[in-house]
């Protein structure tokens, strides 16, 4: 396993959060043999259930580290009704009362191989997102050097947007989240030539309806840049085909993370980022270019970018031996079944990308410094760097999280389902809300450090750490809303999402049109976060009443311990920053400001939590 520190650490956590089930059990009393035995009998259950897609043991009896060893694909429907067996015996355990212990080995082990399989692929995904978020950091820099918070790259972000927003509404925010659990299902009942017919079925029908998208809005685009041209029509123009390279990416993508293939999807970004980069550089650098003629070098790296991502994801899907069928009868029975459950997916998903797009265009509209629409710029660079933690941690939680939620709900396991989702709030609640105040402290020194050079000026620093503050606020509420929207679909419920998230996107525009002529693009960012809070609030009261197995006080014990060790941080960082205990760093250059605070925050926040004993904390530490 390789990745940054960062990415390690989180593995180790993460890995501890698809093992373990109820933290809550009550051992004492009259009732603790009972319980214990209860106990047993449910980590057995979930453990058959986990089996059921990998290879068992010989026998009950076998030697457990030859689990997984002597593997064949001719013994999977051998090994399901072993697993039946298992799950039996253990509910005949509950009434009866005898141990298995030979049983609960066998299971045991398998479960831990599942798990680390599971830690493997979260360090897969998170060092990969983690390198791809540097490369995003460098792209802003480049950027930054030559072209500052201009109009023109203002009108490169809005361009860029609808692309991306087509991605979440077609790729991987609404289709690829509706698309695994029916693929789930089509491979435990079908097999695999049936799923790659329904693959090819479901991506023959995606590119041919965004190719006649794209040449329909390229046409409307042709007769309004007749009447009225615009920098931002003029790169959106060049941007639209990379809407259906990035939707098909995305799906395939979602395709390859079932399979358990996490590698590729989680490296594309990382190919976009290098795309722009090397063409961008090379624009200024080898030809001399600056402002609109090099943004139209930085569109064509897109594209080119967007092609090589589609060779990548094919080669990838032909080594795993799951290419797709093209050709023949339409697979029409699930890709319904996938529409059915997308149309109300689209605004589920996407309610920030579509809060995203919200703010871009107001602060282009109303956000004008100089003559010049620079508010899209300054966003950009906020967004960037406050999206750092939740596409490092946040993605790759929900990412990592998302097929075993959709497998123990197919399963009917809804005990486990809870489980898992509650780690996965607690796991995201110990890394957001350190990471919201550390924010908050170093968003000066870090835009500094990273973007001041060039055609960023110190005036410009200040706006763009402004509106990161305001954005860091709501940095909880995007990590948990993640989990809470993805369970809801891995449960097939996604008209309760949708329909909040259609109301928030109406209440964070009127929030946008009140608060930018106040704060300009700082009161489009407080919009946001307090959008999100919202509708976090408002999913955990719906998937309350979904999902009653939820531990929902043990989440709120664990949060309010993560909150004093976060206070514990805020004040060692107060105390620091404050020139009365005998430090001025006023004068410091901004990356030794920013060293401080990292390091002070890290260790008070690490002391707190080991002295308060937070189980994410123990979790690390059990895993070694």
């Amino acid at each position: 396993m390789t990745g940054s520190p960062a990415a390690l650490l989180f593995c180790h956590v993460l890995g501890d959060v698809f093992v373990r089930s109820d933290p809550s059990r009550d051992r004492e009393g009259a009732f603790s043999s009972f319980h214990d035995r209860l106990s047993n009998v449910r980590f057995l259950t979930v453990a058959a259930r986990f089996t059921r897609h990998s290879m068992c043991e010989q026998s009950t009896t076998t030697n457990p580290n030859s689990i997984m060893t002597t593997a064949r694909h001719a013994e999977v429907r051998a090994c399901n009704q072993r697993s039946q067996s298992i799950a039996s015996a253990a509910h005949r355990s509950a009434r009866c009362g005898p141990a298995l212990p030979s049983i609960a080995a066998g299971a045991k082990v398998s479960v831990m191989t599942i798990a680390r399989r599971v830690v493997t692929s979260a360090a897969t995904i998170s060092a990969l997102t983690f390198c791809s978020r540097i490369l995003g950091l460098v792209r802003e820099y480049v950027f930054a050097q030559y072209f500052g918070t201009s109009g023109a790259l203002s009108a490169f972000r809005i361009a860029f947007m609808l692309p991306n927003l087509a991605r979440r509404l077609f790729g991987e925010g609404a289709l690829s989240s509706a698309m695994i659990p029916v693929l789930t299902q089509t491979l435990r009942d079908r097999g695999d030539e049936a799923s790659r017919r329904f693959v090819g079925s479901l991506l023959t029908l995606l590119m041919m309806g965004l190719a006649a998208l794209v040449l329909v809005a390229e046409g409307v685009i042709a007769i309004w840049r007749y009447f009225h041209d615009d920098l931002a029509i003029e790169l959106t123009a060049i941007l639209l085909p990379y809407m259906l390279l990035i939707c098909t990416v995305a799906v395939a993508g979602g395709v390859l993370n079932v399979r358990r293939h996490f590698f590729t999807p989680a490296a594309l970004p990382v190919i976009l980022n290098v795309s722009v980069i090397l063409g961008t550089l090379f624009g200024a650098r080898w030809w001399g270019l600056t402002g609109v003629p090099l943004l139209h070098v930085a569109c064509v790296s897109v594209l080119v970018g967007g092609v090589i991502q589609v060779v990548s994801t094919g080669m990838a899907l032909k080594w795993i031996r799951f290419f797709p069928r093209f050709g023949g009868p339409l697979d029409r029975t699930r890709v319904r079944a996938v529409g059915v459950l997308m149309a109300p997916m689209v605004l589920g998903l996407s309610a920030v990308q579509l809060n995203a797009l919200a703010d871009h265009v107001i602060a282009y509209l109303f956000v004008v410094e100089g003559g010049e629409a620079v508010g899209p710029a300054v966003l950009g660079y906020a967004q960037c760097l406050y999206q750092l933690p939740l596409g490092v941690f946040g993605i790759a939680i929900a990412t990592a999280i998302f097929p075993v939620l959709s497998q123990r709900a197919a399963d009917g396991d809804r005990s486990g389902t809870a489980a898992v989702l509650g780690r996965g709030i607690r796991l995201a609640l110990f890394i957001a809300l350190p990471a919201t105040v550390g924010l908050m402290f170093i968003a000066k020194p870090l835009v500094a450090t990273v973007f001041e050079h060039g055609k960023f000026d110190a005036a410009t620093t200040g706006r763009v750490a402004g509106t990161l503050t305001f954005y860091s606020i709501g940095l909880v509420a995007y990590f948990v809303q993640h989990l809470l929207v993805r369970t809801f679909y891995a449960l097939h419920e996604s008209r309760t999402p949708a329909r909040i998230a259609a109301t928030m996107v109406v209440v964070n525009l009127t929030m946008n049109l009140t608060l930018v002529f106040r704060l300009e693009e700082r009161g489009l960012a407080l919009a946001t976060s307090i959008c999100a809070f919202v509708q976090v609030v408002w999913l955990g009261i719906a998937l309350r009443r979904k999902l009653p197995e939820m531990a929902w006080r043990n989440i709120a014990w664990g949060a309010a311990k993560v909150c004093l060790a976060t206070a514990v941080m805020w004040l060692a960082l107060t105390l620091v920053s404050t020139p009365s205990v005998g430090i001025s760093i006023v004068e410091w250059r901004p990356i030794t400001v920013l060293a401080l605070y990292v390091v002070v925050g890290v260790v008070s926040y690490a002391a707190a939590a080991w002295v308060l004993r937070i189980g994410e904390m123990n979790w690390l530490r059990s895993r070694g």
